[in-house]
């Protein structure tokens, strides 16, 4: 499996960065976590149509995670699509979720495509989506709103995406993940609803830890001074994620 950065920056985006999403590819569809500016761009850069898009994940309403979901609706419309899309909610999101999609004007354009919502319980443990090619579930986060971290499971292999959050409990408890995908809204100031680079290399056990891409970033705060100060051990295993790079699982 193939874990796609779409975008890897702060609410407020960045120069070089758009906001933070993240792009599932593998097996005979792929999985959008939550929707920055442009899918439409970035999907053609992939090589991908919007029609290999099987289903979406919102892990909380907030802007910056969201804000991509009528242009992606449009382009699928414009391709042509037919196959339902699948996006997940909390449940508390759900009815504004639906007016949100029926103020859009889908009817108007016609599209040919249903939007299926289907719901967790933010509040709760549980699987999403579980076929031959992976299993993906949620947990907790900690954060202003509902907030959901990612959990995917592939072939024995375990990537974890924090979502916007504090440091989590959660995620400190699992005692093994292969790739770790953590926001990191600050360097080393404390921020309420985030993490800082800092907090979170003292906070988790990176014996549990293989690897580290860090997300949610903000221009011009001092990561590489956070890390010149780690072992080299630690060191080695953290890197700041990029746009439209990727990671194998």
């Amino acid at each position: 499996m193939e874990i796609v950065f779409m975008g890897t920056a702060c609410a407020a985006a960045g120069r070089d960065r758009d906001n933070t999403s993240l792009l599932l590819r593998g097996g005979s569809s792929s999985t959008m976590i939550d929707i920055g500016g442009n899918p439409l761009g970035k999907l053609k850069k992939l090589g991908m149509g919007t029609g290999e898009v099987a289903r979406l994940v919102l892990t909380h309403r907030h802007i910056d995670h969201i804000y991509g979901l009528p242009s992606l609706l449009w382009g699928m419309w414009l391709d042509g699509r037919a196959k339902p899309l699948d996006i997940y909610c909390d449940h508390g999101d759900r009815k504004w979720l639906e007016d949100w999609i029926c103020k859009l004007g889908m009817t108007d354009w016609p599209a040919s495509f249903e939007t299926v919502i289907r719901t967790y319980a933010w509040e709760q443990p549980s699987v999403l989506i579980s076929d031959s090619d992976m299993v993906l579930s949620v947990f907790p986060g900690r954060h202003a709103v509902p907030t959901v971290g990612i959990k995917v499971e592939h072939h024995g292999r375990v990537a974890v995406y924090s979502s916007d959050t504090e440091l989590n409990p959660a995620i400190k408890a699992m005692n093994h993940i292969d790739l770790l995908i953590h926001e990191a809204t600050t360097a080393r100031v404390p921020l309420a609803s985030h993490s800082s680079l800092q907090e979170i290399i003292q906070y988790y056990d990176w014996t549990a830890i293989r690897r580290l891409a860090l997300v949610h970033l903000t221009d011009s705060e001092p990561y590489d001074e956070v890390f010149a100060e780690v072992t080299p051990y630690i060191r080695s295993r953290m890197k700041l994620a990029q746009d439209l790079e990727s990671e194998l699982l």
